[in-house]
């Protein structure tokens, strides 16, 4: 009786906890390292980097332990377009940008790909606005093969043949949308040190485009809509020491009823910085609140123009007893590439 009620209370559990995590994560993808994501932060940070061209992917695995693992990634690639040949603080910035997302035992999918395109303009000495936006194509599926209902138990015994007797299932397993977001970024940097601050908003699903499995009619594309996501969020790092710097970001989202707030900081020691041979470390946390209460301790090391970035979850919410208090590991790799102009030489004025 004791092992009975066990199974029935882990397996309540998990159905909660699939459902849970299913209306959270199936609307957006979601990085813990928000500020080696940046495209999917605001499509306004696009171009806010120093070099001509940036290449950034982010993996996140989580949640084995239960065990319906859920498997992010993100990949993206900017270049800018000088507005003027001789002035590089004025530009245009196209890119790609593709998403993978599977989630739990129903391996519920979402694969997109979208175009950022942004216009970085001065507004002051070492002062730059840019505007972004981010068309996007995506597709949603999840796969029946592990679907079943109550009326497949029989005599105690589950028979996956026998009829599941409702009177309407899934019309539909697979559906497409297309999506658009926006959003400005504002960078302040130092002319001397290696100080800046970025802060910006975004609006994610302007159009709100349907998300809906289970409309009446297949040629109907239901009532189940995206909500709109906002954004809004401070990235800083200030140079305290001439191999010193305080790193320091914050972030509030909010969509429909989820609401996150996550915040942190770290310190970054740069161990060489002769050029083309720079090297630094960074170590810190995050803080996040998200349905509870989550520690996210990161590292980072930076070396010439490439940066990994390295995060755990430790959760502290309403999931504990499925994930023993683990998240999931999370990688993020940017790499940035500058070409050599002809003199008189002249580099990118944001770093």
């Amino acid at each position: 009786m004791k092992t009975l009620t066990f199974v029935l209370r882990r397996s309540i559990l998990l159905f909660v906890f699939v459902l849970f995590v299913s209306w959270a994560k199936g609307q957006d993808i979601h990085f813990s390292q928000f500020g080696n994501s940046l495209l999917n932060l605001n499509p306004g940070l696009a171009g806010v980097f120093g070099g001509d061209a940036r290449l950034a992917a982010n993996y996140k695995d989580q949640y084995r332990s239960i065990p319906v693992p859920y498997l992010t990634f993100a990949g993206s690639g900017e270049w800018k377009i000088y507005l003027n040949k001789n002035d590089n603080t004025k530009f245009v910035t196209l890119g790609g940008q593709f998403s993978y997302d599977r989630q739990g035992s129903l391996r519920l999918t979402s694969i997109g790909l979208g175009i950022p395109v942004a216009l970085t303009l001065p507004v002051a000495k070492n002062n730059f606005l840019t505007l972004g936006v981010l068309p996007f194509i995506g597709q949603r599926h999840f796969s029946t093969n592990s679907l079943s209902f109550d009326a497949q138990w029989v005599d105690c015994v589950y028979d996956p043949n026998a009829s599941f007797r409702e009177d309407q299932i899934f019309q539909n397993a697979r559906l497409k949308y297309f999506d658009f977001s926006g959003g400005l970024n504002y960078r302040l940097q130092s002319s001397k040190q290696r100080s800046r601050v970025d802060v910006g908003a975004a609006l994610h699903h302007i159009n709100r485009p349907y998300h809906d499995f289970w409309s009446a009619e297949i040629a109907n594309p239901g009532n189940v809509r995206l909500h709109r996501k906002v954004s809004v969020y401070a990235l800083g790092l200030l140079q305290i020491a001439e191999k010193f710097d305080l790193v320091g970001q914050g972030l509030y989202r909010k969509q429909g009823g989820y609401q996150e707030v996550a915040y942190g900081g770290g310190i970054r020691y740069h161990l060489d910085r002769r050029p083309y041979r720079e090297l630094a470390l960074q170590i810190g946390a995050n803080y996040r609140q998200r349905y509870g209460d989550a520690l996210v301790p990161h590292l980072e090391a930076h070396w010439k123009t490439w940066t990994l970035g390295l995060t755990y979850d430790f959760n502290f919410n309403q999931i504990n007893e499925l994930t023993d208090r683990r998240g999931g590991l999370e990688l993020g790799l940017i790499y940035r590439v500058s070409k050599i102009r002809n003199a008189p030489f002249k580099t990118c004025p944001i770093i």
